[in-house]
């Protein structure tokens, strides 16, 4: 490939990760007919059809997978060097920032982030979205957000995370509940019709067995979007659940809930930042971080 067609190497990547000629155009601001010319160039130089229209797009050849992984490292390093080189000035930026975060950091730490931001960067936005990705690591490779803020990650991942803070579980029920008083044993726990908060894309719960081995005896009834939308459930009904203790201190009183010890380990779990390694030395994702975790210090 000459360095004059360097600019194909982009192209092949958005072709190779969206699977769609129309979606690649869209993602780097081109027509489809851009793209199709550069896809024509690229058969051309590598004597291969490299992608096979189906009837969602385009699927990748044996010789197209082949070479993605240096095509992609290619652009990655590219562009990290273009980001590192280009300092960040907040002041006068008007970058916007698009996160993903589980429903406790909306409500707690995301008001405090942009009251932060505002006094140092006037022109900033934040995107804030709800943590419902199926594909964690794709969604920000492909920078469909910039950072995520979720549970620990647990298993083998190239995505890099920080700890911003830690979360206190608690057992919730209403105050009058007719069964449970100032605590409640395992037997007990196990023996209620539950409320927890839902993954949405893989039909579970945000914590499971993984995170605490009790966990799978639960009767769960209600899967609710998020721990704030669990609290009137609970409040009104004979069920209980699970919730942080920054969430039971904005609006336990409210809906006069009562909270207990857990009756077995597992009391605390980590929040952490996470985002893509080709993302680190991004000199703007890097002041992001700075802020998230400057406000999560309130926390």
């Amino acid at each position: 490939m000459k360095s004059t067609e360097l600019n194909l190497i982009p192209i092949f990547v958005a072709i190779y990760e969206e699977k769609n000629l129309s979606k690649a155009a869209s993602r780097m601001n081109v027509s489809q007919p851009a793209v199709s010319k550069a896809l024509k160039r690229l058969r051309e130089i590598y004597n291969d059809p490299l992608f096979h229209r189906n009837t969602t797009g385009v699927e990748p050849t044996v010789f197209a997978t082949d070479i993605y992984p240096a095509m992609s490292t290619a652009l990655k390093n590219f562009t990290s060097t273009l980001s590192a080189s280009r300092e960040f000035d907040p002041k006068i930026s008007n970058r916007i920032f698009s996160i993903a975060v589980v429903s406790t950091v909306s409500y707690s730490l995301i008001p405090k982030l942009m009251q932060q931001i505002r006094l140092c960067a006037p022109n900033i936005a934040l995107e804030v979205h709800p943590q419902f990705t199926e594909d964690l690591e794709s969604d920000l490779r492909l920078q469909r957000y910039d950072l995520v803020v979720d549970l620990a990650l647990r298993g083998r991942t190239v995505l890099k995370s920080e700890v911003i803070y830690t979360e206190k579980l608690r057992v919730v029920c209403r105050k009058d509940h007719p069964r449970i008083g100032d605590a409640i044993s395992l037997a007990e726990f196990l023996s209620e019709e539950h409320v927890a908060a839902s993954r949405w894309h893989s039909r579970s719960s945000l914590l499971g067995m993984d995170d605490i081995v009790e966990l799978e005896e639960r009767n769960i009834v209600i899967r609710a979007a998020g721990v704030f939308e669990m609290m009137p459930i609970i409040g009104s009904t004979d069920m209980i659940g699970m919730l942080p203790q920054s969430a039971i201190d904005d609006l336990g009183a409210y809906y006069k809930l009562k909270a207990l010890d857990l009756p077995f380990d597992g009391q605390q779990h980590d929040l952490c930042m996470i985002w893509h390694p080709s993302r680190t030395a991004d000199s703007g994702h890097r002041w992001l971080r700075q802020q998230i975790k400057k406000a999560a210090l309130t926390e």
